[in-house]
């Protein structure tokens, strides 16, 4: 037994007790107290460490996107740069569109005071990307103060186009005769992909793999010269003056315009990319005389996209040619198909020309169920049933048509016969429109 149970009833010796009891509790609490201390330190630690990270985040996020600003400035200034010019050709004392090249450039921050990083600027220039057209791609590139390289990329075109005939376009048509309002100092009628001769002439053929090629005058934009005979490996890039040494002389005129098709019921002319259907261009001329009839070519070209030295070139080439054919390791598609044609007119006395186009396709009209030249043979004659059986047994015709179509679900001219098939009139007629 205790003291406190030993003294007996009194209340002093009890109070005596409660208060040993009530000290020695307050006493083992001091230890929880401290472990609660603790804890709350390492939370504070931690929220302190998050807090300064994230300021560290935010302050690298600022200067990434003040760098960056700051780059983008640096590209649009070497941009700018490069469309400063005055002539086409180098004239001394003065920049020229020739003078467009590649190039490499840098700017330190402690020697710039609007830097606030170490920048290198790369331009790269493609002259062979379009007609008459410098592609440039403008690279800048710098790395953040925790090491990670960063780069803004530019991309532009800059067209050769004189400066001192920036506002011909404006002009009305013969306000200034000599002007030239094209690409080149050439005038506007010329094919851009034209090859200069450097003599105020450039050579162009109408069909890459054909064997004619033409010469256009500069300035005016008439055709001065047609070469027969040349070889039709020679592209219209490799054309010479000493390669079309042997062509007659003259005065004639280019027609030129693109066709582009559509099998849909409802044709979209901003869709219309079918491959190309057999098609001849005849102009016929009117209203005068004329020294010669007209000659017109049409060829079927598709659209290609491929990179040269790092930049990107968009070209038209014959529908059936290939990359390696072109001496390139590939090529990319854009699905982009039609038929390019053109017509070389000799003008009246007078220098001028009235005709009409007229498109022409296979000499024998093309009924309305007859199928494309590769149809099977055993569907060929499925259809020819089916187009017996029209008045007779509509339904059964139907049938036929509609198995057609489920074999052939791309033949999209065999879709439409089956739209009109169950659309007849009530004398079993097709209704067109």
């Amino acid at each position: 037994m205790n003291d406190c149970r030993r003294r007996g009833a009194t209340s002093q010796p009890m109070n005596d007790c409660r208060y040993r009891r009530a000290t020695s509790q307050r006493t083992r609490q001091r230890g929880v107290s401290l472990v609660e201390s603790l804890v709350a330190f390492v939370v504070l630690a931690l929220g302190t460490a998050a807090a300064a990270h994230l300021q560290g985040q935010l302050r690298l996020a600022g200067d990434v996107a003040r760098e960056r600003s700051e780059a983008i400035r640096f590209g649009q200034a070497a941009s700018e740069d490069m469309r400063s010019f005055a002539t086409l050709d180098g004239t001394p004392g003065q920049r020229s569109f020739t003078d467009i090249v590649s190039g490499d450039a840098s700017v330190a921050a402690a020697s710039s005071p609007a830097a606030h990083a170490d920048y290198r600027i790369e331009r790269r220039v493609d002259d062979l990307a379009f007609g008459a057209t410098k592609s440039t791609r403008v690279a800048v590139r710098w790395h953040d103060r925790s090491g990670n390289e960063r780069e803004v990329l530019l991309h532009s075109l800059i067209a050769g186009v004189a400066p001192a005939y920036a506002g011909s376009l404006a002009l009305a048509t013969g306000a200034v005769p000599s002007a030239p309002r094209g690409a080149f100092e050439r005038a506007p009628a010329l094919p851009l992909t034209a090859r200069s001769l450097d003599d105020g002439r450039s050579a162009w053929k109408p069909s890459e793999r054909g064997p004619i090629a033409l010469v256009f005058d500069d300035r005016s934009g008439a055709i001065v010269g047609r070469c027969d005979g040349v070889a039709a490996t020679l592209a219209t890039r490799d054309l010479s003056a000493a390669a079309l040494s042997g062509c007659a002389t003259g005065r004639w005129l280019l027609v030129a315009g693109t066709i582009r098709f559509a099998s849909t019921f409802a044709p979209d002319p901003a869709a219309a990319r079918e491959p190309p259907l057999p098609t001849s261009i005849v102009l016929t001329l009117r209203d005068g005389d004329y020294p010669a009839p007209a000659a017109c070519f049409s060829e079927a070209r598709k659209t290609v996209r491929y990179l040269v030295g790092g930049g990107l070139r968009l070209d038209d080439v014959a529908a059936d040619a290939t990359a390696a054919a072109a001496g390139l390791a590939a090529w990319d598609e854009t699905g982009d198909r039609f038929l390019a044609w053109h017509c070389v007119v000799t003008p009246r006395a007078d220098g001028r020309w009235s005709g009409r186009v007229v498109l022409r396709g296979r000499s024998k009209p093309v009924d309305l169920q007859e199928p494309a030249p590769d149809f099977p043979a055993e569907d060929r004659a499925a259809l020819r049933q089916a187009m017996t059986l029209i008045e007779t047994d509509t339904a059964a015709a139907t049938a036929i048509i509609a198995g057609l179509v489920e074999k052939h679900p791309a033949d999209k001219a065999l879709a439409n016969l089956l739209d009109r098939t169950r659309n007849l009139s009530d004398n079993h007629a097709f209704v067109l429109g």
